[in-house]
C-alpha cells in the first residue's frame, strides 16, 4: 500500500470498548476494543501521508447466532430487551455493518481516516446509508 500510495484498512472493534457494561463484566473484552480504536487512530496518523485510509466500526448488538442465544429476550441471560436501547428499536445484522464496510472500502470515504464509526442504529448505519444513497444518485 505504501508503495502504491493508496489503500483502505479497516478494522473492527465493538461499542464495549467506548464505556463499561452496567454489570462491569467483560473487562478484557473492552479493553481489547478500545485498543483497537486507538491502534486504529495512530495507524491513520502513520499512514495518512502514504494516501491510505484507516478506519474502525464499532457494532452495536448485532443479531448473529451467539447473541440470540445468549442476550435476547427470554434466553437465559437475557434481562432486557437490546432493541429498545437502539434509536431504529431493532437489533443491527450482519449486512448492516457489512454496508458500513463497503462504504469506507470505496472511494466515497476517500477523505475519511481515523474515525470510529458506530456501526449501530443510532448512529453510522442509518447516517451511512442515507449518504451512499445520496453519493449514488
Amino acid at each position: 500500500m505504501k508503495q502504491q500510495r493508496s489503500g483502505k484498512i479497516i478494522t473492527v472493534r465493538s461499542v464495549a470498548g467506548t464505556a463499561p457494561s452496567a454489570d462491569g463484566g467483560y473487562a478484557h473484552y473492552g479493553a481489547a476494543k478500545a485498543a483497537i480504536a486507538h491502534y486504529t487512530r495512530y495507524l491513520a496518523q502513520d499512514l495518512g501521508p502514504f494516501g491510505i485510509t484507516v478506519n474502525c466500526i464499532a457494532p452495536g448488538v448485532i443479531a448473529t447466532g451467539r447473541i440470540m442465544q445468549t442476550v435476547v429476550p427470554g434466553s437465559s441471560q437475557s434481562n432486557r430487551d437490546r432493541a429498545e436501547l437502539v434509536a431504529l428499536r431493532r437489533l443491527g445484522t450482519v449486512e448492516d455493518c457489512a454496508k458500513v464496510v463497503e462504504f469506507l472500502a470505496t472511494d466515497l470515504s476517500d477523505y475519511v481516516t481515523g474515525p470510529s464509526s458506530r456501526s449501530t442504529a443510532d448512529w453510522s448505519v442509518d447516517k451511512t446509508r442515507r449518504a451512499v444513497k445520496t453519493w449514488r444518485e
